[in-house]
């Protein structure tokens, strides 16, 4: 028997709200699953950002610790240039003092073989506000001032004859009317350098192997 159109309508109709049953299944499910995704994509961002955060957190604290460390080297550094620094002064010091004690023991003999008779050899004298002379030796009414280096070196002489040595009676009144002659001593000097200084008008000391100091005299010696 042919299916009455009430039925047909009806069964139409049934087809249709399964369809939309199903289509909203579907939908809902697709829903689920993109809500899963993000989910997923969510959780995958956090532990991203997690790790990230952790990572910047330890680059950080190597940073510090590599920072601190270069400090520590620094210092460290600067503290056993600072000790090198002060062993060389203390070298160069007690070089100079060497070379000092050797001239000034010698002097009194050394000038007087050459006429000038010592009474006293003044070791680093100085006057308050002036410059510290290495050797002065004294007689009545002479002096001699006697710059020593370890090592001499042209601006050495430059600045005893320019400044220390024009300066001498003025720091000493007392040898206002002395005649004052004036020497150079080293350690190390060249033969160059003993012929050099003679020219200037300056006593030459030298330490021979022996132990004795040597003196060169000028032809024309400076006087003041």
């Amino acid at each position: 028997m042919d299916e009455s159109f009430l039925d047909y309508l009806k069964r139409v109709t049934d087809e249709i709200r399964e369809i939309q049953k199903n289509s909203a299944a579907e939908s809902k499910a697709r829903v689920a699953e993109s809500e899963a995704r993000a989910a997923e994509s969510k959780a995958r961002m956090d532990r991203f950002d997690e790790w990230l955060a952790k990572s910047s957190a330890e680059f950080d604290q190597r940073i510090r610790e590599n920072n601190e460390q270069i400090r520590k080297s620094r210092e460290e550094f600067n503290k056993s240039m600072a000790e090198v620094n002060r062993n060389l002064r203390g070298i160069g010091t007690t070089q100079g003092e060497i070379a000092e004690d050797l001239f000034r023991h010698n002097t009194k003999a050394a000038l007087n073989d050459y006429g000038i008779p010592i009474d006293q050899v003044h070791h680093n004298l100085r006057a308050t506000g002036w410059r510290e002379y290495d050797i002065v030796a004294v007689n009545a009414n002479q002096a001699v001032v006697i710059e020593i280096k370890t090592k001499l070196k042209a601006r050495d002489v430059e600045k005893f004859l320019q400044t220390q040595l024009s300066q001498f009676k003025t720091a000493f009144p007392e040898f206002r009317d002395y005649a004052v002659y004036s020497g150079m001593g080293a350690l190390v000097m060249s033969k160059e350098q003993e012929l050099e200084l003679c020219g200037l008008g300056l006593f030459v000391f030298t330490q021979g192997e022996d132990g004795i100091t040597r003196v060169r005299k000028p032809e024309n010696p400076i006087t003041l």
